[in-house]
């Protein structure tokens, strides 16, 4: 008996020879004739020793005798019927029980109807027991032990979990139990009677064979894993033992085959160790703390598919109803940076709800088949964990494909992902701090500036007026003063709107563009302009921030928006509110603004007028901290346009579509 292997872990074992029956084998010989009965009796004992002969006179003497036997001999002449009647009476009580005949006077016919009986051996003597007859007996009681240690090894195997099969010293399948029936959807007639190369286990050399036989036919156990194939040509990893069987004289009579089927713990042993080298490429590629936030993203993405054997990976930000991807591998049309799809048709849905990754392996068989998910995106597999950042959840890390997975393949990584997004998590706090940092030193910076010169000149001006004042006593002088001292808390004022307006946004919420611009510019002095508002659309924002942005922009259009017909600034003026595909607009049919002043008035301290300005750096930074974009143009009737990009695509020229994604990804994290 053979099977090819693909890996070898063999040891090989002496198996020990099968041990002899604690009890003496039992023959039992009936003969009508008392004095041969006794002898005979006497001389079998002693041919066959060590097994027991007892004498019955004839067939219903035998009684309970037979439960005990090993072996009938009877002679054919017996006191109340004959020998081939007496062996049918044995057969129906004890199936299976060798009947040795014993004739004096032998023929053709006798013979016959002897074999026809079913008796096992038929053997003519001449008065004495003949070494013909001891022969006879002695192969029967064999046959016995024999047929006793295979009934008793597939009565000991039929339940085995494992697959068993015993062939004889050719090779050829003699029996298999049902967990081989299970494993290889080889059916026992299917297998009995053909040798164990129909699992497919592979080629090998003649050297392998030769090595296997010699060690089996040693007596000694073959170990070793193999591949095989099932009747429908899936593969299994099975762990083999191949070994002898043999009698109570330690002859070999068979083999037996001991399969255990160990996929799955093949493919265990495999994810660890491809968890292993995730966790450590990951770690060799991105540990330098001078590697970029995109750089390290991308890796990951890279080194998680990689060596977890998927063809996607992705981050995504979750924002209220909406997945939007943030960075992506693979080649999936809906899966690419900056792609928004509701949260209802993603499979994040369930991930973001969950602090353990959520796995899928065969969508249509989990359920999925009529699920948003799978309709849109078409992955069978998936795994995917959550990313929490101070509390809350930012979005999710994920890895999937459009073939199904084995669920304990997506066990095994389940805290491998976890461990990722935890990381990544960290990273992207890690962050989202060092931006708040560096904006907060930026802006400290900015403020220092406007203690040392913005508020300089203007009080430098009020001191001047009061020495004057002073020394003259004219009111104008005192005026002066005043007017420096408003202009002076108007700076301070705008500074700490600044500070407090145009940091960081923690919350969002709905607001109407329509209701919000309507609202703001009732507070505002208008001085006879008109406000319209150009179409509705629905903006994610923090209220209060958005409402200084209008002020301002309103602010700057009455002041600057001197039309032809009049010099009143502000009178007649039109400003218009409107959505536009990726956010929302300010326009104005005032003067405009020249082109090579465009990229500048966002500056703190510019201003095309007596303004402190601040009002359009406000309106800059309150964009920045929402992570939108917001740039100058011109009206279609030549004023200023201020176009606001909300959903993470306006960057400056030359920006690549990733570079564009990561750069939203670090303005929204100021979204927690």
């Amino acid at each position: 008996m053979s099977n090819d292997r693909s890996a070898r872990h063999g040891h090989e074992t002496r198996s020990p020879p099968a041990g002899r029956s604690s009890a003496e084998p039992t023959v039992l010989y009936v003969d009508g004739d008392e004095g041969r009965r006794e002898t005979e009796t006497t001389r079998l004992a002693a041919a066959l020793d060590p097994v027991a002969v007892r004498a019955a006179e004839s067939g219903a003497a035998l009684g309970e005798s037979l439960a005990a036997a090993d072996c009938v001999v009877s002679r054919y002449e017996l006191p109340d019927t004959d020998g081939i009647a007496l062996s049918e009476r044995v057969r129906d009580r004890a199936p299976g029980l060798p009947f040795v005949l014993a004739v004096g006077d032998g023929s053709e016919r006798l013979a016959s109807e002897a074999t026809a009986a079913g008796v096992t051996d038929y053997v003519p003597v001449d008065g004495i027991p003949s070494e013909r007859l001891v022969d006879r007996v002695a192969a029967a009681l064999a046959e016995r032990r024999r047929l006793s240690t295979r009934d008793g090894i597939e009565n000991a195997v039929e339940h085995a979990a494992d697959a068993i099969l015993l062939t004889d010293i050719e090779g050829t399948i003699e029996y298999v139990n049902p967990a081989f029936e299970e494993l290889t959807g080889f059916s026992r007639s299917e297998a009995v009677g053909r040798t164990p190369r129909i699992l497919k286990s592979g080629a090998q050399d003649e050297g392998y064979y030769q090595e296997l036989w010699a060690t089996i036919l040693d007596g000694n156990v073959w170990e070793e894993e193999v591949v095989n194939e099932t009747k429908s040509g899936e593969e299994y990893v099975a762990h083999q033992t191949i070994a002898p069987v043999t009698d109570a004289d330690g002859e070999l009579e068979q083999f037996v085959g001991i399969q255990r089927d160990v996929t799955r713990r093949c493919l265990l042993e495999e994810q660890i160790e491809r968890s292993a080298e995730t966790l450590e490429r990951l770690y060799a590629e991105v540990a330098d703390e001078t590697t970029d936030l995109q750089s390290k993203i991308e890796s990951l993405l890279d080194i998680g598919a990689t060596h977890l054997d998927y063809p996607l990976g992705y981050l995504t930000r979750i924002d209220d109803d909406t997945q939007r991807i943030i960075a992506a591998v693979g080649d999936h049309d809906a899966i690419q940076p900056g792609a928004t799809d509701p949260i209802e048709r993603t499979y994040c849905r369930r991930t973001v709800t969950s602090d353990e990754p959520t796995i899928v392996s065969d969508a249509p068989r989990e359920g999925w088949a009529d699920d948003p998910a799978f309709e849109h995106f078409g992955l069978r597999c998936y795994v995917g964990a959550r990313i929490v950042i101070n509390g809350e959840v930012f979005g999710t890390l994920c890895f999937g494909g459009e073939e199904p997975r084995e669920e304990l393949v997506l066990e095994a990584q389940q805290s491998t992902v976890k461990t990722l997004a935890t990381w990544l998590g960290s990273e992207l706090e890690r962050h989202r701090y060092e931006a708040r940092l560096e904006r907060q030193n930026t802006q400290l910076e900015r403020f220092a500036s406007v203690a040392s010169h913005d508020l300089r000149n203007p009080l430098n001006v009020a001191s001047g007026h009061l020495e004057m004042a002073r020394e003259t006593g004219a009111d104008e002088h005192f005026e002066a003063v005043a007017e420096n001292h408003d202009r002076m808390a108007t700076i301070i004022d705008d500074v700490l709107t600044l500070a407090r307006q145009g940091t960081f946004v923690e919350t969002t919420e709905p607001v109407s563009l329509q209701s919000i611009a309507t609202e703001c510019w009732e507070g505002v002095e208008t001085e006879g302009a008109e406000l319209v508002v150009d179409g509705e659309t629905t903006i994610q924002a923090d209220a209060g921030k958005l409402r200084h942005v209008f002020e301002n922009l309103f602010r700057n259009a009455l002041e600057h928006g001197t039309t032809a017909d009049t010099d009143h600034a502000g009178e007649g003026l039109t400003v218009t509110v409107g959505p536009t595909d990726g956010g929302f607009y300010v326009a104005d049919d005032g003067p405009g603004i020249p082109p090579a002043d465009r990229e500048h008035v966002f500056d703190h301290g510019y201003s095309g007028s007596d303004g402190t300005g601040f009002g359009l750096a406000i309106v800059d930074s309150i964009a920045d901290a929402h992570g939108w974009s917001v740039h100058v143009t011109e009206s279609r009737s030549g004023g200023a346009r201020f176009e606001f990009v909300v959903d993470g695509t306006g960057h400056a020229d030359g920006d690549s579509p990733t570079a564009a994604t990561i750069e939203w990804l670090r303005s929204s994290l100021d979204e927690l």
